[in-house]
């Protein structure tokens, strides 16, 4: 798959603060509704025994602002993100929202399964999980549309949802809206639908502590490893097999080290900002 290609920033994490306490948004709405990387001057020279590495903001940046929000992505793409991470859920009425729970009861002022609001039910509701004011819950299409056209890769994480046909949804819109996204899950099933949808993006599966399960004949693109499970033989073992290895949530120096010593492709990560600035320190720009 390819990798998005960035400028590069001064390796600073004073500045990268800076930047993002800029760019957090009060509720109800953008000042900029355009989400961009800003242009960074070059970095530092880079340790020759780190391979370049992707940065990924988990949930945008939710260290930033609340997560999945666009607040939480724009203060990712501010602190130099390459990636954004999220996870798709669908409301009663088939609408693709932005949500990593099944009920909105920890991150937001509701209460309730997704799958038993609607999407209008879903709006009207405020995201309170994280710093600094509370947010909207985006769509999965207010992303997209904010994404397409620009080089930022979308790792769209589709849950496991309670009809096959939620999983098409959403990876009908991502293939129609123009926007670089990944066909991202824990559950073969749910990829194997998604993929049937829109055959043209790249399929990643998700792996946790437990075993995967098989994807059948499905044929990876990557996979993205917890960190304890990205060991330097299994990252070994996927390179060969032609595919990429995304670690996650690797929020520590130590971490992003290990990652990077294993050759890993990408760090999807709460701190986007402090994981960027480490890389540009410590390993070559992504192109």
């Amino acid at each position: 798959m390819r990798t998005s290609r960035r400028t590069v920033r001064t390796a600073t994490v004073v500045a990268a603060t800076l930047v993002i306490t800029a760019f957090v948004l009060p509720a109800g709405g953008m000042h900029d509704s355009s989400l961009r990387t800003v242009r960074r001057p070059a970095p530092l020279p880079s340790d020759p025994r780190c391979p370049s590495l992707a940065v990924a903001g988990h949930r945008g940046a939710p260290e930033a602002a609340p997560e999945n929000t666009m607040a939480a992505f724009r203060a990712a793409l501010a602190g130099g993100a390459d990636w954004l991470e999220t996870d798709v859920r669908t409301t009663r009425d088939g609408v693709p929202v932005l949500m990593h729970d099944d009920s909105v009861d920890r991150v937001t002022d509701g209460h309730g399964r997704v799958a038993d609001l609607t999407a209008a039910q879903v709006a009207a509701l405020h995201v309170t999980a994280g710093p600094g004011p509370a947010q909207p819950v985006p769509t999965l299409d207010e992303l997209l549309r904010e994404l397409s056209g620009t080089r930022t890769r979308l790792l769209m994480e589709i849950k496991d949802q309670h009809s096959p046909g939620d999983a098409a949804r959403a990876a009908r819109a991502a293939a129609a809206s123009g926007a670089d996204v990944v066909l991202y899950s824990f559950f073969p099933a749910v990829l194997r639908a998604a993929h049937e949808a829109a055959p043209g993006l790249p399929v990643v599966l998700l792996q946790g502590r437990a075993v995967a399960q098989d994807p059948g004949g499905l044929r990876l693109d990557g996979i993205a490893l917890d960190l304890a499970l990205a060991t330097p033989g299994r990252i070994a073992a996927e390179h060969a097999a032609g595919r990429q290895v995304y670690v996650w949530t690797p929020d520590r120096e130590a971490d992003w080290r290990t990652a990077a010593d294993r050759h890993a492709d990408a760090l999807i990560t709460d701190v986007p900002a402090a994981a960027r600035v480490w890389a540009d320190v410590h390993c070559p720009p992504v192109l």
